[in-house]
């Protein structure tokens, strides 16, 4: 069964995130149970220099999943990225990502690791270089992170944000690159509404390799605010057996409260309540 998430912005983040609550997870936690979500993702840019025991109580005292781990500020704040504009591998960011990978075993139960802005920037004018050198990171940090069961998924994301890999067929081309068990997709419905011909069509050419989705509006607002038609991707969903999280990540407009609250009304509409929390 589909059950959600929101994004969760972390206590070492030095600038906004895309999610209603950051900086004091405790407080985010208790507020999005309350609300009647079924976990959490985690926004973060060092994982080290969180405490692992508290949150995992956090987590278990309000009956949370942690779904995964998103390295967007590694890159946004600290420009780290796996492919370098010289077609290098920047060690630093394996080094970093590796990081989140250590931190993931924590959790078990395959938590995933996000790679969005952490692919780097890369060489749009030499795409099949960047390409090659990206699957070499990968494979790399997939072959660290599959004793601990550690899941890596690739986001696409759209060419006014990021220089390569921008729909969901080219997020494939890398995924079957890489060629690691442990390596997958995760999409998320803004970007897909940019960049993808027909967001369906690729969602059932994606359903082998997607492990989860992010959802937010074509403004990048909750869920149900704009013009992405949610009901029409849930039955699909369903369609193809999905069993995993959507995750909102979302503008906090027009405040937090009022942006995790209108996202969990409008998603339950479509996704009911699970109520096995072991699943």
């Amino acid at each position: 069964m589909i059950r959600i998430a929101s994004m969760v912005g972390g206590p070492d983040l030095e600038t906004p995130t895309l999610a209603p609550y950051s900086g004091d997870l405790e407080q985010a936690c208790q507020k999005l149970a309350a609300l009647g979500y079924d976990g959490i993702e985690l926004m973060t840019k060092q994982p080290s220099a969180l405490d692992a025991a508290r949150l995992q109580a956090v987590l278990t005292d309000n009956q949370l999943n942690l779904v995964g781990l998103c390295t967007g500020h590694v890159f946004g704040e600290d420009r780290l990225g796996l492919v370098t504009p010289e077609l290098q591998i920047d060690r630093q960011a394996i080094a970093r990502l590796k990081e989140f990978i250590d931190f993931a075993v924590l959790f078990g139960n395959g938590t995933m690791v996000n790679i969005g802005r952490t692919r780097g920037v890369g060489d749009p004018k030499q795409l099949q270089r960047t390409l090659s050198v990206a699957r070499e990171a990968i494979q790399e940090l997939a072959d660290y992170a599959q004793p601990g069961k550690v899941r890596l998924i690739l986001e696409p994301i759209n060419k006014a944000e990021n220089n390569f890999i921008h729909s969901t067929q080219d997020g494939l081309e890398l995924v079957k690159m890489v060629n690691r068990t442990n390596f997958g997709l995760m999409l998320d419905t803004y970007h897909m509404f940019l960049e993808d011909v027909d967001l369906i069509c690729s969602l059932h050419e994606s359903a082998p390799y997607c492990w989860h989705w992010h959802f937010s509006d074509s403004n990048r607002r909750w869920p149900g605010n704009a013009l992405i038609r949610f009901d029409i991707i849930i039955d699909n969903l369903n369609s193809i057996g999905y069993d995993g999280f959507v995750g909102t990540e979302i503008q906090a407009w027009p405040d937090p409260d009022t942006a995790a609250r209108f996202s969990i009304e409008y998603l339950r509409k479509f996704i009911p309540v699970v109520n096995d929390p072991t699943l």
